[in-house]
């Protein structure tokens, strides 16, 4: 992705920020927690994998994905990340993905995030269409994007491998149009 400024958010528990390497390690413990991993495609991301997102707000090449920290105001902590995937510069479209510590779960974190990460996607980057693919089975998510605008436009039948097993996810978008 291409942009010369990083988005940030307005919200009392929580900022965005690049990704550090002391965030990896609580990334992946949160990410390897049931209620986290049942409704998430990753396979239980090592540390290693996690780390190759790392400076990725500075590669500054069309098609480069993008993740952002979202940091504890008090400790700057990681307490989730937001970003973008899947990113064709070619058709100005990129993926959203998100996630979350469940002990910020409820707090309208996402939502301010994902609003501000969209907005300036369409904004600053030029992208005009922003989409998230999400499993059928994570109803919280699908309540999230929804209160962000995103249009359900489908059922994605058997869409991705998850842990071995094909599962459908819905997809959605949002436009700049919109």
């Amino acid at each position: 992705m291409q942009f010369t400024t990083l988005p940030s958010i307005e919200h009392n528990t929580a900022y965005l920020r690049p990704l550090l390497a002391t965030d990896i390690d609580a990334w992946a413990a949160y990410l390897h927690l049931p209620a986290v991993y049942q409704h998430t495609s990753w396979n239980y991301p090592s540390s290693e994998e996690l780390s190759a997102y790392l400076g990725n707000e500075t590669f500054g090449e069309p098609d480069t994905r993008l993740r952002l920290a979202i940091a504890n105001r008090a400790d700057d902590s990681l307490v989730g990340t937001i970003g973008f995937h899947s990113v064709s510069s070619l058709n100005r479209v990129a993926e959203l993905a998100y996630d979350l510590a469940p002990d910020y779960w409820g707090q309208g974190i996402i939502a301010v995030a994902g609003q501000a990460l969209v907005a300036w996607a369409h904004q600053e980057v030029g992208l005009l269409r922003v989409q998230a693919t999400i499993l059928e089975s994570n109803l919280r998510s699908l309540r999230s994007i929804e209160r962000l605008g995103f249009q359900r436009e489908g059922l994605l039948r058997s869409y991705r491998q998850v842990r071995g097993t094909p599962r459908d996810f819905y997809i959605y978008a949002h436009l700049a149009a919109d």
